[in-house]
């Protein structure tokens, strides 16, 4: 049992107990012991069975302090589990909007691709009707199948997030989100409006820029209101 935010901090010796220690210390949200395995050496994109990442874990519990603190020593913005789901993926399944708006503001793909492995997949996406296709599902479709978060939804699509895009079942996130529904609703208006071309000509920097490059937009000599805009 965890302790209570005002008692002390159990002192857990990861290595011994546990395998993925600190998958597991992410996944309690204990933020210190999470410093303590990284500064001693443990390798921030491990991968769990399900080839899962730290970063993905601490984008689900929608703790911004950890993975901040993730990103910021190097762990994959864009890591692909075994279902191609990335940590924005999760941190929208979580229904995190703090954690969504880190992710989109360093460069997480918002439309992340297929990701194939195998002859297999190869062959399913070229139309073999296999079972062993991997699910093909975005932020978005996430959104609308688990947190419903409005707000959430509203952030990817102003950064490009495509409500076209179908699931490996032709499934688009309006249709996922149910006929009727708010997300429904907001995915339909979206759909109906064009965007500026503004919207565009951001979202073209912004991609050529890379997640590198963003992080570091704050150094450039630029006004500081293209800054604004393009963060």
């Amino acid at each position: 049992m965890m302790e209570a935010a005002a008692g002390p901090v159990l002192e857990i010796d990861y290595s011994r107990t546990q395998l993925f220690p600190l998958h597991n210390a992410v996944a309690m949200r204990n933020f210190s012991e999470v410093q303590r395995l990284v500064d001693s050496g443990y390798n921030i994109n491990e991968q769990h069975y399900d080839r899962v990442t730290p970063l993905h874990m601490a984008c689900l519990t929608g703790d911004v302090e950890i993975t901040q603190y993730l990103l910021q020593k190097g762990a994959w913005i864009n890591a692909q589990s075994i279902d191609n789901s990335t940590p924005l993926c999760d941190a929208c399944a979580g229904g995190s909007v703090e954690c969504v708006k880190l992710l989109l503001n360093l460069g997480a793909a918002v439309n992340p691709p297929l990701l194939l492995s195998t002859p297999l997949h190869e062959a399913a996406l070229r139309g073999v009707k296999v079972n062993a296709i991997k699910n093909h599902k975005t932020p978005l479709h996430y959104i609308a199948m688990n947190s419903k978060s409005i707000d959430a939804a509203r952030v990817l699509l102003q950064y490009g997030a495509d409500p076209y895009l179908r699931t490996n079942s032709g499934l688009t996130a309006r249709q996922i989100a149910g006929q009727g529904s708010d997300m429904a609703i907001l995915l339909a208006a979206f759909e109906c409006t064009p965007q500026s071309l503004a919207h565009f000509c951001r979202l073209t920097i912004r991609r050529q820029l890379g997640p590198r490059r963003l992080k570091s937009l704050n150094r450039l000599e630029i006004p500081t209101i293209l800054v604004h805009y393009l963060q």
